[in-house]
């Protein structure tokens, strides 16, 4: 159930909207329900090598932060006989798999928050994901076409928090940078979105409610809010 819509925030949001050009989508986590597929795949991976993830340690350390196997590998002080490389290559191909068979489905609230923006914006995806899992999930819910842009993993040299995918997805979108709105949940994207020079929207989710989004521009409590507000 949304919660009541403070003025300001309703303020803040519109004079956002109307100073911008473009709107640049993270996807999963934030439109589509992925995470939790993501763990799975990866963490079938690890207990091939006898290690299993921590599912709230894997929220925030790999998820929010992007820490990744790297990561992993540090904090647990792993000695693991195969190289992250090939780790990551198992992984990529489970998580395809749920992304083909139609189990991961976007949002609810994400349908009708895309229809209304781009409506008015050229609207973008700037993912971690590969594009043809993007697709996939797309193709699924009878959305391939709505975006006019879809980047994903294979578009940046450097990964988020780096600003490389942001910085393509404006360009894509033939907006300057500091006219494109991000909208993330995830920390490595909003460190990634000031660090291309553009505004930042977070929005909180079940996952991400213990992480300092300080230095966003607007921060909602729920993607329901987020629509709620974009509608008034």
């Amino acid at each position: 159930m949304s919660s009541p819509i403070p003025p300001s925030q309703h303020i803040k949001i519109k004079h956002l909207l109307k100073k911008n050009r473009g709107i640049i989508f993270d996807f999963d986590g934030l439109l589509a329900d992925s995470e939790p597929y993501h763990y799975l795949a990866y963490n079938e991976v690890f207990q091939r090598y006898g290690h299993s993830l921590n599912k709230d340690e894997y929220w925030v350390e790999w998820t929010s932060k992007g820490k990744g196997i790297a990561g992993e590998i540090d904090r647990h002080k792993l000695h693991l006989n195969v190289d992250p490389i090939k780790l990551r290559e198992q992984k990529f191909e489970l998580y395809s798999r749920y992304c083909q068979n139609g189990d991961i489905r976007l949002f609810p609230e994400s349908l009708e928050i895309i229809k209304l923006l781009k409506a008015i914006y050229p609207i973008a995806i700037a993912s971690g994901s590969w594009k043809h899992d993007i697709g996939a999930i797309l193709k699924n819910a009878e959305a391939e076409n709505i975006f006019d842009t879809v980047l994903g993993k294979e578009s940046a040299k450097k990964e988020k928090p780096h600003p490389d995918i942001f910085l393509n997805a404006a360009k894509a979108l033939e907006c300057d940078p500091s006219q494109c709105i991000v909208i993330e949940d995830a920390l490595k994207g909003l460190s990634a979105s000031k660090a291309a020079g553009m505004s930042c929207i977070i929005i909180r989710n079940q996952l991400n409610q213990n992480i300092d989004f300080s230095e966003a521009d607007l921060i909602f409590s729920s993607l329901s809010d987020f629509l709620t507000t974009i509608k008034l």
